[in-house]
């Protein structure tokens, strides 16, 4: 049964206009740090993806039946010795008041990223995770944090080798509706990636100064199941390496 979920608000001030040239014509607004509350990781005990702190609100961009990803290296952010298993991802969007109400539907995944030879950035790959589809209703106009339930097996952090692995994070939103993305003020390349139809595109150059979405996944460490000769995720990750 799809599941109505329960959002945090955030409140945005100071609208500005941005000459970025985009699907459409970005503005931005900036939102007033004082007014995010802390992002918490409970009841999980790390968190991965970005966890920068929310700056900027850009209009003019989503218009649903996309998705997003983020690319993050478990190694760099969790406490983990061996594996995480995600428990949810989140990504923040914001409504104005011509947005709402809206009910629309979104699903989250965990994947593996994989190396573009071309571009030399990890980009999004096989998807390894696949969540339930949640139906959400907005009926206030604001800024939410979206968190979306995400029930994941063991995913290993180092290869056999003992190199990391890679992964991404991503948000699909199969309904057509209108909100405004929001991002850090950390501009990175080869991380954060839209599909609006057309495949993976890095959203670097189209945020420009912007930064990259605000996305995490709340994760628990993990390790390999006692008594299975099966083999694990890592081992069959290692195929696509």
């Amino acid at each position: 049964m799809k599941t109505k979920l329960i959002m945090l608000m955030l409140l945005c001030v100071v609208l500005i206009t941005s000459g970025a040239t985009a699907k459409e014509v970005v503005t931005v607004t900036q939102l007033d740090p004082a007014d995010i509350p802390p992002r918490t990781s409970s009841p999980a005990t790390e968190m991965v993806g970005n966890l920068n702190a929310a700056y900027w609100l850009l209009g003019g961009w989503f218009a649903g039946q996309e998705s997003y990803a983020y690319i993050f290296n478990p190694s760099e952010q969790v406490t983990c010795n061996t594996g995480f298993q995600v428990i949810s991802v989140h990504m923040y969007l914001d409504f104005e008041p011509a947005d709402v109400p809206v009910t629309f539907e979104v699903y989250a995944d965990l994947g593996s990223a994989v190396l573009d030879p071309t571009s030399g950035c990890y980009v999004p790959g096989p998807e390894e995770c696949t969540g339930t589809t949640y139906t959400v209703t907005i009926d206030v106009a604001g800024a939410y944090d979206i968190s979306i339930p995400l029930d994941c097996e063991c995913a290993y952090i180092f290869d056999p080798s003992g190199a990391p692995y890679i992964y991404y994070l991503s948000m699909h939103y199969p309904t057509a509706f209108t909100a405004r993305v929001v991002t850090d003020n950390i501009q990175a390349a080869c991380m954060n990636y839209n599909d609006w139809g057309e495949g993976w595109a890095d959203l670097d150059p189209y945020f420009t100064t912007y930064g990259t979405i605000n996305m995490y996944a709340d994760v628990i460490c993990c390790s390999d199941p006692v008594g299975t000769e099966s083999r694990s995720w890592g081992d069959v990750k290692s195929l696509f390496r």
